[in-house]
């Protein structure tokens, strides 16, 4: 068989050929998109985007896979302040690299940064359009973050992230004053460096908050992702009856996806009764 130009049956093969793999229904789609993306690049046209009998397909077995009950949990204040002691205490992290992965931890939390946002893509490599690098960071009474490209800002225009001291043991700007004063920085390298001068990635933060938070008897560690950051912030957040707008506005969101990050405290829940039944007629 002939892979371009896509015909109806092929697709339909190949998409039921992946889906007896270990991929997900979301990976599949990805798949798909990847392989018409790549079909009109190549120069022809087709309708097979359109297609009914695919589109059915899909739906037959997005129903057989199912949906996968895999929900994230967010490293929320609490947990913020239990890393920091396990990151101190941690007895094979040098004191470099402890520095550095603590304030990677805090800025992502107060900045409610995606982790594509303050890692290089591979531990040697970077793309210094895409990675916040040294000079993006300015550190006086505040720290100031200038986020050159984000997943909302496809074009570019780039923004400027305040993080004000937080007045308490968890702070991102002392962390990252601490980090700075162990750390040979060079403006034109991503921010955050190990001590054997390999570069912050998504990998290796996992990896250290799996670690970490096994340490400190956290239960349902693999629920915990280098996203953790950003949703925990917001229901941080939340938790502290910061009003919608502003979460919206500090994490960047451009629509109420945000609302989907957020884990209702047990507290709130609870106290809503008594509200309830001090609501005026």
């Amino acid at each position: 068989m002939n892979p371009y130009p896509l015909t109806q049956r092929s697709t339909i093969l190949f998409m039921t050929h992946l889906a007896t793999s270990s991929l997900t229904y979301g990976t599949l789609k990805v798949y798909l998109a990847a392989i018409i993306r790549a079909h009109i690049e190549a120069g022809f046209t087709s309708s097979i985007c359109d297609d009914l009998l695919l589109h059915f397909t899909m739906q037959g077995i997005k129903r057989h896979h199912g949906v996968p009950n895999r929900v994230k949990l967010p490293i929320t204040i609490a947990l913020m302040r239990m890393l920091k002691n396990t990151v101190a205490n941690h007895p094979t992290i040098c004191d470099h690299d402890k520095a550095m992965l603590w304030s990677a931890f805090t800025l992502a939390f107060f900045g409610f940064l995606r982790v594509s946002e303050f890692v290089a893509p591979t531990s040697m490599t970077f793309d210094p359009q895409r990675t916040l690098l040294t000079a993006d960071i300015t550190c006086n009474t505040d720290l100031v973050i200038a986020l050159k490209a984000s997943k909302t800002d496809p074009f570019r225009r780039g923004c400027n992230i305040i993080i004000a001291p937080s007045q308490s043991s968890v702070c991102a700007v002392q962390a990252y004053q601490a980090y700075k004063a162990l750390h040979s920085s060079v403006a034109h390298l991503p921010a955050f460096q190990f001590a054997n001068s390999n570069f912050l990635t998504r990998q290796a933060v996992s990896n250290h908050i799996r670690d970490l938070l096994t340490r400190a008897s956290v239960p349902d560690v693999n629920r915990y992702t280098t996203h953790s950051f950003r949703s925990g912030a917001a229901t941080t957040a939340a938790d502290a009856n910061l009003p919608d707008w502003l979460i919206k506005a500090l994490g960047r969101w451009r629509s109420d996806a945000y609302q989907t990050y957020i884990r209702t405290p047990p507290s709130i829940i609870r106290s809503v009764p008594g509200h309830l039944s001090l609501a005026l007629p």
